[in-house]
Order: C-alpha cells, then structure tokens, then sequence
C-alpha cells in the first residue's frame, strides 16, 4: 500500500496533460504562422489560448462528475444538440448567415458557434450509453442485436439527418463514429456485413451521381460547392481544360506547393512564401509544413499517433470497469482518426476537400472547446479508473 502512494495523484494523468499541453504548443505556433496572410487577424493564436484555457476549465469541471453522472446526462446533451440544430435551421440569416454555401454557425457579433461540434458529443454519449446496457456481445442473441441497431438508429437519424443539412461532412462523421461503436460493440457479423455493403453501396452511388449526373444532384439538394470539392479530388489539375476545373483544385495545389516548400525544417514563422487560403482552420498542416517543415509534420502525426495508442489502452483497460466510458472512448477515437486521416489527406491531395478541421491543432472556438470537452470525458475515465485500480490495490 505505501508503494503505491507514492505514485500519482490519480486527478494527474500525466501523458495526456503532456499530449494537451503538446497540441496547444502545436496549434498556436502554427496559427501564429498563418496570421501573416491576414485571413482571421494576427490576434488569432491569442483567441486559441484563450478557446484552451475555456477547454482546460471545461476539463476540470467534468472531474467532478462520475461516469455514471455523465451517462446520465447522455440523453439531455443529445437533445440539447438536436434542440440547437433545429433553431439554426430556422434562424434568420442575421444570427445564422450562410457561409460557403452552408447554414452551419450561430454568429452574435464576433462570437460564433457551431451546434454540431457539440451534437456530436451527445451523439457518442448516447451511443455509449446504449451499448453498454445492452449487455456483452456474447451474451446477446442475434434479435437483441437488431433491437441495439434499432435503438442506435432511433436515437441518431434525426441529429445526424440535421446535420447532414447542414454540413454533410460533419454528418458524414457523425455517421462514421457510429459505425465504428456498433462494429465495437460485437454486432453479429452478418449484420455488420449487411450495413457495411449498404454503406458502400449508398458511397458507390453517390459518387456517380455526383460525378457523371451533378443536375440530378442539384435536384436533390446535392450544392454545387459539395459537387465541385468531390469532382476536384477526382480530377487532374494539369489536365484541366477550363478556368472552372483548374481553381476547383486550386486550394488543394496551393497546399501541396507549401508543405513542399518547407523541406526537412521549414521557412520559419516568419517567411511562408506560399498563400493557402483558410490556412488556420482546414489547411493548418500545409501551414505546418511550409512552418516547421517534415520534421513539424512529422511531431505533430507522432502526437495523434501517441493519443490514439493511449486511448487504444484506456479502452482495453476501462472496459471491465465502465462500459459507458470504455464505449465513448471508442467514439471519441474514431473522431480522431477520421479528422486527422481526412484533414492531413485533403491537405496533401488525396482526399476531397470537405472543410473538416485537424482537432487539437485548427483554429476555431467550436471546434476546440468540442473536442476538449471529448478529451475531458475521457480525461475523467482514466481518473476513474485510477482511482478503481487504487481501491482494489488498497482492498
């Protein structure tokens, strides 16, 4: 008993203050960097501190709650997010204008928020909390495992359909997360099976609406500017024929042509050659690059790396404990690796460009306080945990 007192507090988890403290390091070098082009201001790296320092006081709130608390809570965060979504929809364009073609942000002045950053939240909660009481997964019949999908799908359609509405990227996500707790959660793999080829065989379709019928999907509802970001990824910049397809690709080519520029150690804050527009927020990592160069890079994928491989641990460690929080942990790893494999993917071409943020490190106060409130769950879950090893270990 007196060895392990003298181990740490268990309200100190020191690598993941050490991969927060990292991404703030990370974000702000990097934004500081983009300022000189002037798109949001050259205060922006001050605003991220300040989005860091909410997210660290959200953080420490959440320690004061148990992950039974927070389960219980699930239902409340969902529908506070739908709620949310349903107002943006039906706010007028003086508090929710339109911006690069979508209705995606309350805006008050100069604050701004994104309901469906924090949607998300309530969805992988309440996800969670649906799994975990529905028994393990050799426990369950095939039946009972049609009634979880139902009950998932019941729970999800109408926040990530809102969402869809208004920015498909994010409810292409959202969609994704799910997919990925269910396949966790042990499904019968026939059913995985089915959903798995629908999914693939709805993507399928889509692309070739998009691609050889964009009328069709202008009809549909499908924007042109959503058309234009898929129909570039797919096409060849140097083989354009028409201004149109050449500026489709333009951002992306701008991308490539920084993070290029930046060789092994980069130009420094202070010199970018190259412009990238929303190069604080979507092309951060070409920001990074022409920065900090491969080695910058090659830090910063080595911290989501890092995180992803705590929270593999966490989850392997946290299910015999909480299946809530083991669950959510699932979610919240799956959000990391589809933002970093699709941001870090458009910004050196071989991904469409979608507008999704590289979370930890892009600039944007949704966003960020989003993510950290995630990272606090979790944050609370390794607590917990701690402290369950120290009652057995003292018992």
């Amino acid at each position: 008993m007196s060895r392990y007192k003298k181990q740490q507090n268990p309200y100190y988890q020191g690598d993941l203050i050490f991969i927060f403290g990292v991404f703030l390091i990370i974000s702000v070098a990097a934004i500081y960097a983009a300022g000189q082009f002037g798109q949001y201001g050259g205060s922006a790296w001050m605003k991220q501190i300040v989005f860091y320092v909410i997210g660290a006081g959200f953080i420490g709130l959440l320690l004061y709650f148990d992950l039974e608390q927070l389960e219980k809570l699930s239902l409340y965060v969902l529908i506070a997010g739908v709620l949310s979504l349903l107002l943006l929809r039906v706010a007028p364009e003086s508090i929710a204008p339109i911006k690069n073609g979508a209705k995606s942000w309350f805006q008050i002045g100069t604050f701004t928020l994104q309901p469906s950053e924090f949607t998300k939240i309530g969805i992988m909660m309440m996800v969670a909390s649906i799994i975990s009481k529905a028994g393990p997964k050799d426990q369950r019949s095939l039946r009972e495992d049609v009634n979880l999908l139902l009950k998932i799908a019941a729970w999800t359609v109408i926040p990530i359909g809102l969402i869809v509405l208004q920015d498909a990227g994010t409810g292409a996500i959202c969609l994704f997360i799910v997919m990925v707790m269910v396949f966790m959660s042990g499904v019968n793999w026939k059913l995985i099976t089915i959903i798995g080829g629908s999914a693939a065989l709805v993507i399928g379709l889509f692309l070739v609406l998009v691609i050889e019928f964009p009328h069709v999907a202008n009809s549909i509802g499908i924007a042109d500017y959503q058309i234009n970001r898929i129909t570039s990824w797919m096409s060849d910049s140097s083989a354009a024929t028409t201004q149109a397809e050449s500026d489709k690709s333009w951002q992306v080519d701008q991308a490539v042509m920084a993070i290029g520029s930046g060789g092994i150690t980069g130009n420094g804050v202070h010199n970018l050659k190259v412009y990238v527009p929303e190069g604080q927020t979507d092309f951060i990592f070409a920001i990074l690059g022409e920065s900090f160069g491969f080695l910058g890079c090659a830090i910063a994928v080595v911290m989501f790396f890092f995180l992803i491989y705590r929270l593999v641990v966490l989850i392997d460690r946290l299910h015999a404990f909480n299946r809530f929080g083991a669950f959510f942990c699932v979610g919240f790893t799956a959000l990391i690796v589809i933002h970093t494999f699709q941001n870090i993917g458009m910004n050196i071409g071989i991904m469409p460009v979608t507008g999704i943020p590289l979370l930890f490190v892009s600039y944007g106060g949704s966003s960020v306080l989003s993510t950290l409130i995630s990272f606090g769950i979790v944050y609370n879950a390794s607590v917990q945990l701690t402290k369950y090893k120290s009652y057995l270990f003292n018992s």
